[in-house]
């Protein structure tokens, strides 16, 4: 009698979804089934696995998994050897890596066994190789139809591998899991403005032609964010179909018009038409404050909370500006726009990624700008705040918006070093200039201020200031220099000179409390050259019509900076050296006084300072009883309307801060003026970093009503 064996067919579902007489997809092991309820790889089975047609392939993708995860750890713990006991934050930025993100993990093995090889050569070249190996496959960028950015960091990658789906199957699921109902910024909308009620917000059409213009005219050198050539064709899009343009777009506009407003001037005609206040600066105030209004409004009309594009993050940037030059509070939208950049993937260099060299660059340049926005808020803050954005993105290219395009015929070599001044030139430089401010910051308000670090940054503002003079004067020969450049280099000699009053102020006082030495005499000439300095440059902005776009910064930064050089060069008139330094002073106060009454109508800050400044006057004038003093020769500045002829850059790099040999001369006046104390007591270096700081009721003692 024979035997009939029979094979018993083995189940197609995975053991999970057997059990719960589920349908199985039968993707796995896991399956999408098993995904959803959390179970992994030794959860979900299927019994006879050798014979299962799916299983090669699965084996193969965890043998990819288990390869790209113990790659990983191995970069992870050659980091930690290699950077444990030394400092992990730096001040200069580093050089990014530069592969690409489809790099396959054997490239990566290759690159850490060759950081072990070369183990003894020098640890931050191996450093970098290994920094290099880890962040070779950083992720990719998704970006949607719309246009919205999403940056997929390659950990996330490991949910494809295990679903065993294309890529393109992959990110279609993660966009429809990533769904969401209107968001509101900053807070929930239930009803987001129409595009057609957005619309109906902005100028007549030769109005927002005007505002755009003066906007790329003035403000776009000051804080080059956008590519000019690449919003001028947008622009024009807008202006034959407004409805085609997404709403990050029309955000980004509004911005636009926003800070455009600011430099318009008091009797330009547009401000009645606009606006409907009394007063010029309040109708520029009110029409700013709708049109950023507006803007907030478009981004929260794009849910702005859960999808983001480029245009999103340069309307936001560009936002943060225009609150900050308004003295209005972002300290909450800088970390929410730190936060979207991050999510589009800005924290890591462009070169990751393969992009056009426009593109790049407007990441670059956006980071960039976040950045000194970061600092800006931090220096106001006392640098209270440790937070550090990432230095790992290269600063933009120092070059102009049409080198960047195809066909300028331009290297990148070319780009890299460029001969005279670009529209990124001064960006970059305030952006050198910022790191030394936050240094001079953390210097002066710790608990004890070393003389080497004080002459440490004194000398790196000397060596900035002769950097802006060679690079500004480097290509006069070939064409006139254009008046915004001259612009650019009165207002960073204008902010350095603050920064240098910061910077000596503890060595000014222990000068003028009699501690009077080397370093406190070179301190006080510093102070007063600076001082000097500041108060030229607020004169010839008032008064040279080439400036008036500039009124806004005259008016506002300038003008703090003048009076804070005015509290100065008041203590030192009380103690001079000479009776022609006393005259000189004098009379550089009683021209600032006039400058202050012509700007009085723009700037509420002039406004305050008016009497304040009358008062000094009027506390300083008494002349001293003693005659017979040494006369020192005196060259007045001149006011001419090129500053770098005024400023005096090449005298400050002449002036030492440590001189032996020569006595140090004692203050020749003393007027015994009881408020000399409470006037020099004015000058602690907390009310002076930003113009909000000044306590202007702690002025009682001079005039009842400021």
């Amino acid at each position: 009698m024979s035997t009939t064996h029979t094979n018993k067919r083995l189940p197609v579902s995975c053991e999970p979804c057997r059990k719960r007489k589920i349908r199985c997809p039968r993707n796995g092991p896991p399956c999408d089934t098993c995904i959803r309820r959390g179970l992994g790889m030794a959860d979900c089975f299927f019994l006879g696995q050798s014979r299962n047609p799916l299983n090669a392939t699965s084996a193969e993708s965890s043998k990819i998994v288990q390869q790209e995860l113990l790659q990983r750890i191995r970069n992870l713990e050659d980091l930690l050897k290699k950077h444990v006991g030394h400092a992990i934050v730096q001040d200069e930025p580093v050089s990014p890596p530069t592969t690409n993100v489809s790099s396959n993990t054997r490239h990566g093995s290759e690159s850490d066994s060759k950081s072990h090889s070369n183990s003894n050569i020098n640890s931050s070249s191996s450093s970098s190789e290994l920094t290099q190996s880890f962040l070779q496959n950083v992720g990719s960028l998704s970006i949607s139809p719309q246009g919205h950015v999403r940056f997929e960091p390659q950990s996330s990658k490991l949910d494809f591998h295990l679903a065993q789906i294309s890529a393109s199957e992959y990110r279609n699921q993660v966009n429809s899991a990533n769904v969401e109902k209107p968001s509101g910024f900053p807070f929930g909308c239930d009803d987001p403005a129409s595009r057609d009620r957005l619309l109906a917000r902005l100028p007549p059409s030769r109005y927002c032609d005007a505002l755009k213009d003066t906007y790329f005219r003035v403000f776009s050198p000051l804080f080059h964010i956008l590519h000019d050539p690449t919003f001028a064709e947008e622009y024009e899009c807008f202006r034959q179909d407004p409805g085609s343009v997404s709403l990050s777009w029309l955000a980004l506009l509004f911005v636009v018009l926003a800070i455009g407003v600011t430099s318009l001037d008091d009797d330009d005609p547009l401000l009645p038409d606009l606006g409907r206040e009394s007063t010029p600066s309040a109708n520029i105030r009110v029409i700013s404050e709708q049109y950023r209004s507006a803007a907030m409004q478009c981004l929260a009309a794009d849910q702005v909370l859960s999808r983001h594009s480029m245009k999103t993050l340069q309307a936001l940037v560009l936002l943060i500006y225009a609150l900050t030059h308004s003295s209005q509070p972002s300290w909450v939208l800088i970390g929410m726009t730190h936060h979207v950049a991050i999510a589009m993937g800005c924290h890591l260099d462009p070169d990751n990624f393969d992009l056009s060299l426009v593109e790049a660059e407007e990441r670059r340049r956006c980071w960039a700008g976040l950045i000194m926005l970061h600092m800006i808020q931090k220096i106001s803050f006392r640098n209270l705040d440790r937070q550090r954005m990432s230095r790992d993105v290269r600063l933009p290219l120092d070059a102009n918006d049409l080198d960047l395009m195809k066909g300028s015929g331009l290297t990148m070599d070319q780009l890299r070093h460029p001969t005279g001044p670009t529209q990124m030139t001064y960006l970059l430089f305030k952006f050198r200039l910022y790191d030394i401010a936050l240094a001079i910051c953390n210097e002066i308000f710790s608990s004890e201020t070393s003389p080497s670090v004080i002459a440490k940054l004194d000398n790196d503002i000397s060596s900035q200031q002769e950097l802006w003079t060679t690079r500004y004067h480097s290509d006069t020969s070939v064409e006139p220099l254009p008046s915004q450049h001259f612009a650019h280099i009165n207002i960073l000699f204008g902010y350095s000179h603050q920064l240098r009053l910061l910077l000596h102020r503890p060595a000014l006082n222990r000068y003028l409390t009699g501690d009077i030495n080397d370093r406190t005499h070179s301190s006080r000439n510093r102070c007063l050259d600076a001082a000097k300095g500041l108060l030229s440059i607020q004169k010839t902005l008032a008064e040279s019509p080439q400036y008036a776009p500039y009124k806004w910064y005259t008016a506002g930064l300038a003008s703090f900076h003048a009076f804070h050089a005015a509290v100065v060069l008041t203590v030192i008139m009380m103690n001079p050296e000479s009776q022609a330094e006393y005259e000189e002073i004098h009379g550089l106060l009683v021209d600032t006084l006039q400058v202050f009454h012509i700007l009085s109508s723009r700037s509420s800050l002039c406004e305050k300072g008016i009497p304040i400044l009358s008062q000094l006057l009027e506390l300083a004038s008494p002349q001293p009883q003693h005659q017979t003093l040494p006369q020192q020769q005196s060259q007045p500045q001149s006011h001419s309307d090129l500053m770098p002829t005024t400023l005096s850059s090449p005298q400050d790099a002449a002036l030492p801060l440590l001189s032996h040999g020569a006595p140090v001369p004692e203050p020749a006046f003393n007027f015994a003026n009881p408020h000399a104390e409470t006037i020099q007591s004015q000058l602690q270096a907390q009310y002076w970093v930003t113009a909000g700081g000044i306590p202007w009721n702690n002025w009682g003692f001079l005039i009842h009503e400021v």
